[in-house]
């Protein structure tokens, strides 16, 4: 559903909590829809160039991007933001994530089709912290970062190429609105699962509803394999 990045997220995890039953019941029936699914072609060589960043949050996870790969449209972004190296983008439903204090009804409503938001919230690690079981780095193949643009460009709502800011989360980052549907069996962690396959990774999305998922699939084959650790050079150039 999207997770708050201050005391917030420990109130969305209870509400989680008490959500996650009627998810799991719906899983346990056979439900959950199909999505992108992993690539058959042979495995794709890995590319020279920045590394993308997932980053796991209690239940939730979201991609960590360099400042740099925002191109097109999503270059205002850039200038909204107080300068960073990175950023970091997160999905989920719209109202539960904007929501200063979520409740049950709130989170029950969620199951159910609805409006998504992204939110965007610039990052600087400290040398200590690049090293987390929280975040994994990943190299991607030739195309990748193309790839993972044109997820990204057509993720936010921007009629008229114009990113519609929705409201800002403290001083940390801004609500953007999305053009997604979020469901019961289209969450946060669908999304991410979805921009690994975009960025042409060998991954899928299918049956992924839990940040859970999307960690035991970047810790086994195929995706282990283009794991790195991140050298962080502010100022690259975009990627192809």
């Amino acid at each position: 559903m999207g997770t708050k990045y201050t005391s917030a997220g420990r109130r969305g995890q209870s509400t989680a909590r008490l959500a996650t039953p009627a998810v799991a019941l719906l899983v346990l029936a056979g439900c959950a829809r199909p999505s992108a699914s992993a690539p058959t072609t042979p495995m794709p060589a890995i590319a020279p160039g920045p590394a993308l960043g997932i980053v796991r949050e209690g239940w939730h996870t979201g991609l960590i991007v360099p400042e740099a790969e925002l191109t097109g449209v999503l270059r205002s972004l850039r200038i909204r933001l107080a300068p960073a190296p990175f950023v970091i983008l997160g999905w989920g439903q719209r109202r539960y994530y904007m929501a200063r204090d979520p409740g049950l009804l709130t989170g029950l409503a969620a199951l159910f089709p609805s409006a998504s938001v992204i939110h965007v919230r610039p990052w600087r690690p400290r040398p200590e912290l690049r090293s987390s079981r929280h975040r994994t780095w990943l190299h991607l193949p030739a195309g990748g970062w193309r790839g993972l643009r044109v997820f990204l460009d057509r993720a936010f709502a921007h009629p008229r190429d114009h990113l519609e800011a929705l409201g800002a989360h403290g001083r940390r980052g801004l609500f953007f609105a999305s053009t997604g549907t979020y469901d019961a069996f289209h969450t946060c962690n669908t999304w991410t699962m979805q921009a690994l396959h975009a960025a042409r990774l060998p991954a899928t999305s299918t049956g992924v509803l839990f940040a859970g998922q999307v960690g035991s699939a970047l810790r086994v084959a195929p995706l282990r394999r283009f794991q790195t650790t991140p050298v962080i050079t502010p100022g690259h150039k975009p990627s192809s």
